[in-house]
């Protein structure tokens, strides 16, 4: 049985669904490609993006949210075969996962409006803009339409814990509080797992690990393009 609690995560069976599907249209109204990384859900929003642990070997996955199902109420989500293939239970058929809901635009405007009530509270302790020029406050950019394509995002469930974990990067942005770096990792966990490396003096945040070049450039294309000009990707 799954169960869901007020985190919006839930743990229970995924399966996999594709070759009489392919090229049907979801209940987003998108076609199903069993070769993209998306997935079935019986109530999540439409589009909408989670992150996948298979509970069986660690995996995790970015997914995206395009279609209604699984019809069998022992299941909560049905994978495409490209997903089922990433998370490693394509074979078996089934796997034993858990599903994280990831920020939705509400939560972006949320935090747009902290920074800015943050803005207004330095100015008035200051007393003008001109003290504040060397703060490097780095705006929060608002919340980006779920993309068609997501980069292939795969890691480890324990990947967030570690400070560097190895692979290839997108660097997105950099922050010098711990306030700036809190509210930019919310943002960033849109696109995928976040983690922190020092840079010159500041936090640097990166999205990753990337399975390919091809993925981690397709990923700093969708980062650029919703305000994180500076991004780029990063080997370690």
């Amino acid at each position: 049985m799954a169960r869901t609690d007020r985190d919006s995560v839930q743990v229970g069976t995924a399966t996999w669904y594709g070759p009489g599907f392919h090229g049907r249209k979801t209940a987003s109204g998108e076609r199903f490609d069993s070769g993209l990384v998306t997935a079935a859900h019986r109530s999540l929003p439409l589009p909408s993006l989670v992150k996948v642990t298979n509970l069986d070997n660690g995996r995790t996955l970015i997914v995206k949210i395009n279609d209604r199902g699984p019809f069998v109420r022992s299941k909560i989500i049905d994978m495409s075969a490209r997903g089922a293939e990433l998370l490693g239970f394509r074979g078996n058929g089934s796997a034993r996962v858990k599903i994280q809901v990831l920020e939705e635009a509400d939560r972006f405007q949320a935090l747009q409006q902290q920074r800015d009530q943050a803005r207004k509270s330095q100015v008035a302790s200051a007393g003008k803009d001109d003290d504040l020029v060397d703060t490097r406050y780095i705006p929060v950019p608002p919340a980006p339409a779920v993309p068609d394509r997501l980069p292939e995002i795969v890691g480890n469930a324990g990947d967030e814990a570690k400070p560097n974990p190895a692979g290839l990067f997108v660097a997105a942005a950099k922050a010098t509080r711990p306030q700036q770096v809190a509210s930019l990792s919310d943002a960033l966990r849109r696109f995928g797992p976040v983690s922190t490396a020092a840079a010159s003096g500041a936090v640097e945040l990166r999205i990753g690990p990337f399975i390919d070049p091809k993925a981690a450039s397709s990923a700093l294309k969708q980062i650029a393009s919703a305000g994180y000009s500076g991004a780029r990707i990063v080997a370690e």
